[in-house]
């Protein structure tokens, strides 16, 4: 006979089977708790007074965030550009000549109106002082004309018409002489003659020099002075080509900018218009993007964008915006050009911007600018419409047909003191009991750790992110809440 046959030791076989059973089950309860967190065994004893032996129900824990409370992540569109000066010109002389002076160097901060380079303008110098000399002779005869004469002058005038009186009246009284003769057959043909010739001359004096007289007496015509003045104008418009001509020898900075380029040096003969520098301006700085048409669509002039240069990233970005915007789709590439200022108001940053012209810079477009409310909703079948919000990746559920759900806790009302007893024993005023619902969500995209989820969610739900595991719809948890429960008031709470 062996020991399992025999009817004492096979009872105490038993006994210690079962013994170990029980033993086995405290410890894995122990371990569960212990996974589990505090607090997951609630008590939640029998009625008392049948005599029976209280029974131990456990209630979850799981815990949860208000919708409205959840931060999730900054996202951007980027776009491809390169960064460019607001204005660059290529600057030549209107004249030609030999090249006198290039005054600057490539990389050559330079100011307005200076004089960046020049010809050689010898003969413009001489033509320059001509000029000066013709206006000054037509100055002193129209300051003449507008004076008048002197009285000198007409002292002089009047000293003349008496000479002549004089003069005509002896020549008359020796022509009158010699046609005496004449007439008496005396005195020859050619004293007669003269004496005639000397006094129709000296008579004609006579009247031009009274007429002079005259013209004295009354002083200068108005028709002079305008004369006089028209000689000047015509001098001054003389020196005036000069002028212009000695401009259109030299080069001077149209604005403040940085020069990108020498093309010719002292000596060289160079045409008229042709460059010999090119000139960048200074800061700000702008940057060209090509943006989808569907985003494009989204944007306006003067929107504030980030702007990044080189391989930064959005978090070391300068603020840019919106100055211009093509008006047209690029039919090919579906993409519209848009021009961005960049606002570098640090000095270090303005000056340091003039090195990025013509490096790659990138175009940082908040995700959310380009999504209108409507987009992002979804209308369910009441009619109510639930903006995105963002969760926890670990919070998603994989759901029915192969969408998406969440759990979102619902608080229970107690009606009975030993519930309300549970709530207190199991943390008091900062955890309450729920019971879990699942609701179905789209996910519109995940970024790292985070999704952003479209769905019948309103903000103040309380999302389960934490426990998703050990629940399902209909089940009975304490929810311990991330952030303050505001959700969770008396009168939402009544609203349900």
């Amino acid at each position: 006979m062996n020991a399992s046959s025999h009817p004492i030791k096979r009872r105490s076989f038993w006994k210690a089977r079962t013994i170990g059973a029980i033993a086995f089950v405290a410890v894995l309860g122990t371990v569960l708790s212990a996974a589990l967190g505090p607090g997951v065994v609630g008590l939640d004893p029998a009625p008392a007074g049948d005599g029976s032996t209280a029974v131990e129900t456990p209630r979850l824990h799981v815990r949860v965030a208000q919708a409205q409370s959840i931060k999730g992540p900054e996202l951007f569109h980027r776009y491809r550009g390169e960064v460019i000066a607001r204005r660059d010109s290529s600057l030549a002389m209107r004249r030609g000549g030999r090249l006198q002076e290039v005054a600057v160097h490539e990389g050559d901060l330079v100011k307005r109106g200076d004089v960046l380079a020049r010809i050689d303008v010898a003969d413009l110098n001489a033509a320059a002082a001509s000029a000066d000399a013709e206006i000054a002779a037509a100055e002193a005869a129209l300051e003449e004309a507008t004076a008048g004469p002197r009285y000198q002058t007409i002292r002089a005038a009047e000293a003349r018409v008496q000479q002549l009186d004089a003069q005509w009246a002896a020549a008359k009284n020796r022509f009158e002489r010699q046609r005496s003769l004449r007439s008496r057959g005396a005195g020859t043909q050619q004293e007669y003659d003269d004496a005639k010739f000397a006094s129709d001359a000296l008579a004609a004096n006579q009247v031009s020099a009274k007429a002079e007289l005259d013209e004295l007496k009354e002083g200068t015509r108005q028709e002079q002075i305008a004369a006089a003045r028209a000689r000047l104008q015509l001098a001054k418009a003389a020196r005036q080509r000069v002028d212009v001509d000695l401009s259109d020898s030299q080069i001077v900075a149209p604005f403040d900018g940085v020069i990108a380029a020498r093309l010719f040096d002292e000596g060289s003969i160079i045409g008229p218009n042709q460059p010999v520098l090119r000139i960048l301006e200074s800061p700000p700085v702008h940057a060209t993007f090509g943006v989808p048409a569907d985003v494009s669509d989204f944007l306006k002039l003067n929107d504030r964008l980030r702007v990044s240069v080189g391989e930064d990233g959005p978090d070391n970005s300068q603020p840019a915006r919106v100055i211009r915007m093509q008006p047209q789709i690029n039919p090919v590439t579906r993409t519209r050009v848009i021009e961005v200022e960049l606002e570098t108001d640090d000095s270090d940053t303005a000056s340091e911007s003039i090195s990025w012209i013509g490096k790659t810079a990138t175009l940082w477009v908040p995700w959310s600018q380009t999504q209108t409310q409507q987009d992002g909703w979804i209308a369910q079948s009441d009619g109510a419409n639930r903006t995105p919000i963002w969760v926890p990746t670990s919070a998603l559920v994989r759901g029915v047909r192969g969408l998406w759900s969440v759990y979102v806790a619902e608080p229970e009302l107690h009606s009975d003191s030993r519930a309300k007893s549970i709530d207190t024993a199991l943390g008091g005023n900062d955890t309450n009991v729920v019971t879990i619902s699942r609701r179905d969500v789209k996910v519109i995209r995940t970024a790292g750790q985070m999704s952003l989820v479209s769905g019948s969610i309103a903000g103040t739900e309380a999302i389960v992110v934490e426990g998703t595991q050990r629940v399902g719809p209909g089940v009975s948890a304490v929810a311990v809440w991330d952030t303050p429960a505001s959700s969770l008031s008396s009168q939402e709470t009544a609203a349900r």
